[in-house]
């Protein structure tokens, strides 16, 4: 989710250039709304953890991670490629089961809100197909202690 609210603020802020430099209006205002939509979201996300699923060779057991962006060293986008990873486990995960790892609305779920105002939420607060990330057991959900390249 961090990756898609990222990548629509730069591509917005993208845009912002190109139209000072060829005087040309190339975002619309259902566009322009869409992408400020985008970005109240990632600051809704900001300051929590970026949730990775680190995948074996043998494809067996993954491992669900929560990494907070205040304990990095270094900038998260360098973490590509291979990298050891010192864990404390929190929880098995049996075949069959299956979690969610992104929740956009479960800041709002949380809120203390009177009776009218959670019958006037939406019935349905969940992520679209498009951004909803599920990821079946079995698997670990683990904290890092430290990660290794």
């Amino acid at each position: 989710m961090k990756e898609l609210t990222d990548s629509v603020i730069k591509l917005g802020e993208l845009a912002s250039a190109i139209q000072g430099i060829a005087d040309q209006q190339l975002l619309d205002r259902k566009t322009q709304e869409a992408i400020n939509g985008f970005s109240t979201i990632g600051q809704l996300r900001s300051g929590k953890e970026i949730s990775c699923v680190f995948d074996f060779e043998d494809g067996k057991f993954p491992l669900v991670a929560y990494l907070d962006e205040s304990y990095f060293r270094c900038s998260h986008d360098n973490f590509v490629g291979q990298s050891y990873m010192l864990c404390k486990v929190l929880r098995k995960v049996p075949k069959g089961e299956s979690i969610k790892l992104d929740e956009m609305f479960e800041d709002v779920k949380n809120l203390q809100l009177n009776r009218k105002q959670r019958r006037n939420l939406p019935k349905n607060m969940e992520n679209p197909d498009a951004v909803r990330d599920i990821v079946k057991g079995p698997l670990l959900i683990v904290i890092p202690i430290a990660v290794y390249q």
